[in-house]
Parts: C-alpha cells; structure tokens; sequence
C-alpha cells in the first residue's frame, strides 16, 4: 500500500469520528470508509483492473470524496472531469484519455448519455440499498465480472494515480499524470507549511476536478486527520453562516472570492475560528488582501502552485512569518530556479523562468520524453512562468513567458501593466495582451472589469486610466487601447483564459 494511503487510512481509523460534512450531516469516518470499500467492489465487478482510467464527474461532495478514494484505493487512474462541461465539449475532452468506467453525477450523465455511449460506455444499474450515497451513476466499457474476479491491487508509491490536464490558459493543454508519490509529497507539503493537525477544519469550496482542491482541501486535510465541510461551489450568502456553525479553521480560496469578501457587510467575529486564509490560481492583489486582514482580522497566506507540482510549489509562511506582499512566497519541499534563455540559473532579482523538481513534480509531460540535457541538472519542469527571488528567496510572479508582449524589440511584462490598472478604485479585474501591430509588431491592449459595471462612465473610466498608467508607467509599456468589459473568459480557478481574448472581437467586449 502506497504511503498516501496509509496516511488515509490511519486518520480514519477511528469509526465514530466525523469527517466530512454534507447534505446537511456529519458523516464519520467509519460510514466513509464502508462507502470506499462499497464503491470498489463495483469497480471490481465492472473489470477495472489495476491502472485503468475512471472518469469522475461530480460537483463538489461526499459522493466525489467517496468515489475519488475508491478508485484511488483500488489501483485505478482518477481521471476528473468538470460535471458542467458543455455536451458539444465533452467529445473533445474524452478524446484526450481513455476511459474504462465513470463515475458521474446523475444531471451529467443525463445530458452526456449520447457522448458517453459514441465512446463505448454502458450505464450499469447498481443496487445502493443500506448505502450513504445514491447521487452518482456508473457507466463501464465491459461486461460485469464474476463475483471470484480480483482485479484490485494494492498500489504502490510508483503506481499512477491521477490523470490531469493543466488549465491551457495559453494553448493547448498538456497531461499530467500524478503517482501516489507525488500526491503523498504534496500532501506532506501542505500540512507542514500550514501547520495542520487534527483541530482544523476546511471548508472546500474551490472545484474538486482541480488539483488544489484535491490535494490542499481533501488530501491534506484528511491525512492530518482533519475535518472537511463540503459546499458545491462559493456561496456569499451563506460563506460566514458556514464558517461559524462548523468552526472552519482556514480555507483555500482564489483571490476572486477574497474580493467578493470585502464587499460582504459581515461583522468581524464571524472569522473568529479562522487561523488564515490560503490564496492561490491567480494573482492576489496586495490591496484586497490588506483589506481581508483589516476588516477580519485574519492573514492572508499568498502562495503559488500548479498541476505539475500536485499543487503547492511556493507559500508565505503563517504568522509570525514574514509575509510579503506581492510575492507568492518561497519554496516549500522542493527546489526552485530563475533561470535565463539558457536555462542556466540567475541571481536575485533577475527576471527569468521558473523551474522546479522535487518529489511532488512530475518528471515528464504523458507522452513526452523528458530532455537530458537541462543545462544544469535532469529533472526540472519549466513552468512558463517569469519572476524572480529576492535576497531572502521570496518568489515575485512577473508573468508567462508566452504571453509577454514584443513591441518593437521591448519585451513587456503584461502582469507589470496589469498590477497598475488593478489600484484604480473603480477595477475589479484587468487582462492584458498584445495584439498584432503593422508598425509594432505588437500593441499593448488592456481589458478592464469594473467593480460596478453599471455605475462609470466608460470614457472617463478610460482617460482616468490612461492617465494613471502614464504616471506609472514608461510610455512604450502604457495600453494602446482599453476595453471595458462587464466580464472576462476564466476557467474554474479564475484564471483569464488569455488565448481567447485574442479571438474575441472588441467591439464584442466594450461596455
């Protein structure tokens, strides 16, 4: 049995201990347990052998817990799909892996039954009598098995895991194949730099077809035997309510929900169980969260991960800890380079690649050799993103190397542009990208969401920023164009899907 199972398995041992919270119950970790092993024994009924891909597609729940655990336990590949995918996506998604059983919820598999059926699945009808759970469907490529059949194995630390796919922000994306060993590292990672034990309870509300929910939420969480309340996605209206009933001690959020917070008139002591908020999947604004901290009185711990690294690669420490703001923190249980063109490292505050290995990374993109010749060592994963350290090895995001803007021969950060428009009082969010210039090579374009789209005059919006990257910005780095937008492309993490701003047309984004 691999280690990130046997850290599961000993934080459940006690039966009677609650767990995870959902559809309005505790439920402890003895019916939790008994719904994992229910859940592979029909795995081992419809042949899902040892490394065999399952599709789960379900909003956030116990029912998604259960299933994730069970595959994981049985030996097969977790491969998780976002239950809200459009039928005329869901072909295209299905076509990057290969599926020998889901596990869906039961509106996808409704509205799926077509897709699911061209790809060679059949639903199975299963009898869940006595069972805590009966919101999921099972389809199967084959035939169901004897009851004799034993195609379960105990995975290892090296077995395959969790199959994703990295968000694709800037093209197309990649696939990540996370082992038992990356997950357990990972998971190690966060309950030591965010100091959890059994007193903490998360409240996971980021999706759990993402890696940072998974791993940073559930994984964690339970390993440090640890409480979980679940909730299908954000819910302002009821955010604080949930937070004091349950005694939630932190949650991982984006840095959308945080800003979403400061608008919510909640009185200060309904954070007071709060041991710290986790930012991460975007850029934090250092204003919003000065503005968490003043209003709740609870810290703000920026960090910075990715599918690659199974989710935390960088993090500010907790109190007493320097946070600083801005920086995304340093690395945690990994190594960590700048490095240039060359991809040889570069000293502090240099501006170049970062570059990371370690026993949460993954060693090579599926169905990409790793190169071995890294100019300074194998193993690394080149993340595409831009920043630099300190003297003190804090790690300071400038951008994605494709997404910096060449204006005639000047290389531009558009994260620098950005972080200037995002201090006007009036925006809420901004994107910039370059757009192809006859002159230029490349203009600098800027989208802007206001906070009250109703409520600006768009003309005055733009002189005022105009006017304010002037001042603080150098004349080549100021936007060419600003475009107003009542919202952006993003994906489930808030993250700007920037490749499709360029398709978009601006007259289709103007206010």
């Amino acid at each position: 049995m691999s280690k990130l199972l046997q850290a599961l398995h000993q934080a459940l041992t006690n039966a009677e201990e609650p767990k995870v919270f959902d559809y309005g119950r505790w439920f402890d970790a003895g019916t939790l347990m008994s719904d994992v092993r229910a859940t592979m024994e029909m795995l081992t009924e419809l042949k899902i052998v040892p490394e065999a891909q399952v599709m789960i597609a379900m909003p956030n729940s116990y029912d998604f817990l259960v299933a994730y655990l069970a595959v994981l336990s049985h030996g097969g590949i977790v491969v998780p799909i976002n239950p809200e995918t459009p039928t005329a996506e869901l072909a295209r998604v299905m076509e990057r892996f290969e599926a020998k059983a889901a596990i869906i919820c039961a509106n996808a598999a409704d509205a799926w039954q077509g897709e699911l059926v061209d790809s060679g699945l059949r639903r199975v009808d299963v009898d869940r009598r006595g069972s805590g759970f009966t919101n999921f469907v099972y389809w199967s490529n084959g035939a169901r098995a004897s009851a004799d059949s034993q195609t379960s194995a105990s995975p290892s630390e090296d077995s395959p895991a969790v199959l994703m796919f990295t968000s694709g922000t800037t093209g197309k994306p990649k696939g990540v194949m996370l082992r038992h060993r990356h997950l357990y590292a990972a998971a190690q990672n966060v309950i030591q730099s965010h100091a959890l034990s059994e007193r903490d309870v998360t409240y996971c509300i980021l999706p759990l077809f993402h890696i940072n929910a998974q791993v940073i939420a559930l994984l964690a969480t339970l390993s440090s035997g640890g409480r979980v309340v679940m909730s299908d996605k954000f819910h302002a209206s009821r955010f604080w309510d949930d937070i004091e009933k349950h005694g939630v001690t932190w949650v991982s959020c984006v840095p959308t929900i945080l800003s979403i917070l400061t608008k919510l008139d909640a009185p200060k002591d309904c954070a007071r169980s709060l041991r710290f908020f986790r930012s991460a999947s975007a850029p934090l604004t250092p204003a919003i969260g000065a503005r968490i901290e003043s209003m709740y009185g609870v810290p703000v711990i920026e960090s910075y991960g990715m599918t690659e690294a199974a989710g935390q690669i960088c993090v500010n420490p907790l109190p007493p800890g320097v946070r600083k703001a801005g920086s995304v923190g340093k690395p945690f249980g990994l190594s960590l380079q700048i490095v240039n063109d060359d991809r040889q490292p570069v000293g502090p505050y240099q501006v170049g690649e970062i570059a990371i290995r370690g026993n949460n990374v993954i060693d090579a993109y599926v169905g990409m050799e790793p190169s071995q010749d890294y100019g300074y060592g194998p193993g690394w994963i080149y993340t595409g993103d831009l920043g630099y350290q300190d003297d003190d090895g804090y790690v300071f995001i400038t951008g994605r190397a494709k997404e910096i803007i060449n204006r005639a021969g000047e290389k531009l950060s558009p994260r620098e542009i950005e972080d200037v428009l995002n201090t006007h009082e009036e925006i809420a969010r901004s994107a910039v990208i370059g757009l192809p210039d006859p002159m230029y090579g490349e203009r600098v374009v800027a989208w802007v969401v206001p906070a009250n789209p109703d409520g600006i005059v768009p003309d005055e919006l733009r002189s005022d920023l105009m006017s304010l990257c002037s001042t603080h910005l150098a004349k080549h780095k100021c936007p060419s164009q600003i475009l107003i937008a009542r919202e952006l492309p993003v994906n489930a993490t808030g993250k700007v899907q920037k490749h499709l701003l360029r398709e978009i047309e601006p007259k289709d984004m103007l206010a």
